[in-house]
């Protein structure tokens, strides 16, 4: 078709370019071509590699100039940016679950036996390390409830005593 040569002719010509060592390599991808079809290639070639495109969101492009791009900005806004990772602290979890399991084992055993719940000791406290400590009362609250309690603590004038400190 016009100036570009047959499938047949360019695989004659491969055939005999491999006899001969005509086979050139691109220095932008590496890929090994005919000498004749490598000048053009490497033109090419280099241009693609000059230019990364940009990766496509449709769900963006989408959005671009409804109401509903507005809404997005206003909400990113509204949200704090990035949260600490939390800590994942599920060996501890996963030691205290065993404790409590064990612990109502022997209850368990105590009143099939006849006995009375109150002649076991106390159970020890179980204290959720994801819990923070407020520093005015030293209650422990999950992480948002500690946000919303420690400003209310802290203007408080009359407080109640704190909990006893457990051993």
């Amino acid at each position: 078709s016009g100036d570009h040569p047959s499938a047949e002719v360019l695989y004659m010509q491969a055939g005999s370019t491999v006899e001969h060592g005509g086979l050139g390599q691109c220095s932008f991808c590496r890929r090994k071509f005919l000498c004749t079809r490598l000048e053009k290639h490497t033109r090419i070639c280099s241009k693609s590699q000059g230019s990364k495109r940009k990766v496509f969101d449709s769900s963006t492009a989408r959005v671009k100039g409804t109401e509903l791009e507005q809404y997005q900005q206003w909400k990113s806004s509204e949200e704090p940016q990035s949260d600490p990772p939390r800590k994942n602290n599920w060996r501890k979890k996963h030691e205290v679950f065993i404790q409590t399991l064990r612990q109502a084992r022997q209850v368990q055993q105590v009143l099939s036996k006849g006995g009375k719940v109150s002649d076991l000791p106390p159970l020890p406290p179980i204290e959720n390390p994801d819990y923070i400590a407020c520093p005015y009362c030293r209650r422990r609250f999950a992480p948002q409830a500690a946000e919303r309690h420690i400003p209310k603590c802290k203007t408080i004038k009359n407080r109640p005593p704190p909990p006893p400190q457990r051993r």
